[in-house]
């Protein structure tokens, strides 16, 4: 079945979204916007939670309406309806894109991930109203070959058509988007994510008495526990650093894969004896007592192109360890508020974290440094770059 996706159909969806595009109504003077974000909303999800929080900014400045995605079967009508009725409501469409949000088509064993972003991206061109898209986290490969590859592209090229704008975090994300999806620059706007507005600020003891680690020195990974994060690398290395450094897995799986990560890790601390040295603390709902509690943290990162984690260590004044990838390369190349370790090399990663444990005077520089990215990053600065981007894109000629 999946071999026969007819071409013609594809290019008539792009057709359709060229041509609508050219009638979207221009909103030049409205003093009060209303926007439509379309997302992923009140779940455990990078997606909402950076949703959340930029929408509450947002709510100062203009009126938000927020659209839930469904979790509904991709083949339903519902997601070109709903493309339809956002596409036609408001001042504005902002989606906040990530293929996981989106329901994915299963026919045998292949899988055509985020089928139902292509309906309602055909809805929403069928609309007249003026499109923002954010791109969390570009794909670095793109599948050129066969019905999956045909699929994909197509894909692609519907969102970038039916968007008037595409808005990415890192200046990484904007090369990739221009030298693998072909993407001009025009079309192409940097926005860092967000970094918390007023973290809470507790007392480092208190905090660590939270989670029974008085008196120890705490070593965090943050976040999503999945196999690109490389916690992995972290734990072989414990039996070679100071007894009193207890490592803090702050997090909780989002499917089965990370699942059985999970539970690998917990085999790799019992292979290397020192189970009793990492705190599995599973999904937080709260990271402020972790963040107030971390003397060091870790990002060993296999890959990223934007890191919603490292922000909200900014804003906690953490000093942190990242993998050398491009998107932290950015980041320390214009704050200079984290250390690099060379990616994937456990011996780097491993003389890199005992310099930062064991100079204090390295730590409280980060830790100042970090004050430039978050006065840069709060949400209040990320919530009115947006707005000046819907008032560029609504006073536009079409």
């Amino acid at each position: 079945m999946i071999k026969r996706i007819p071409k013609f159909l594809g290019n008539l969806y792009l057709r359709i979204a060229h041509n609508k595009r050219k009638k979207r109504i221009n909103i030049s003077s409205k003093a009060f916007l209303t926007i439509s974000l379309v997302t992923s909303w009140n779940k455990e999800c990078g997606i909402a939670t950076y949703t959340h929080f930029l929408a509450g900014e947002l709510r100062k400045k203009a009126g938000i309406y927020v659209t839930v995605v469904p979790k509904i079967h991709a083949l339903n009508p519902y997601f070109k309806i709903l493309g339809y009725i956002v596409g036609r409501s408001r001042d504005l469409v902002h989606v906040q894109f990530e293929y996981g949000i989106f329901p994915s088509l299963k026919i045998g064993r292949k899988t055509l991930t985020a089928f139902s972003a292509l309906p309602f991206y055909v809805g929403l061109a069928m609309g007249n109203r003026r499109v923002v898209t954010t791109i969390h986290e570009p794909r670095k490969n793109v599948t050129t070959g066969g019905a999956s590859g045909f699929y994909t592209n197509l894909l692609d090229k519907l969102i970038f058509s039916t968007s008037d704008l595409i808005v990415v975090h890192t200046k990484e994300s904007k090369r990739l988007m221009q030298t693998l999806y072909g993407v001009e620059s025009s079309k192409l706007r940097v926005i860092p994510h967000g970094s918390y507005e007023q973290p809470i600020s507790l007392s480092k003891e208190q905090a660590k008495a939270k989670f029974g680690l008085q008196g120890k020195t705490v070593v965090t990974i943050l976040g999503f526990v999945t196999p690109k994060k490389g916690h992995d690398l972290v734990i072989p290395l414990l039996p070679q650093i100071d007894k009193n450094v207890q490592l803090v897995v702050a997090g909780g799986p989002q499917n089965l894969q990370d699942e059985l990560y999970l539970k690998r890790l917990k085999e790799l601390s019992n292979q290397y004896n020192c189970l009793d040295r990492v705190t599995f603390t599973g999904f937080l709902p709260d990271l402020g007592e972790i963040l107030n509690a971390t003397d060091v943290a870790i990002l060993p990162y296999r890959y990223v192109t934007d890191s919603g984690v490292l922000h909200l260590l900014m804003a906690y004044r953490v000093p942190t360890l990242a993998s050398d990838l491009d998107a932290f390369k950015e980041v320390f190349d214009q704050y200079g508020c984290l250390e690099l370790f060379k990616a994937n090399d456990p011996k780097d990663l491993y003389l890199k974290l005992q310099i930062l444990l064991s100079d204090n005077q390295r730590r409280e520089a980060l830790k100042t440094k970090c004050l430039d990215m978050w006065n840069a990053t709060k949400w209040s600065t990320i919530a009115q770059r947006h707005i000046d981007i819907y008032r560029k894109v609504l006073s536009a000629s079409t």
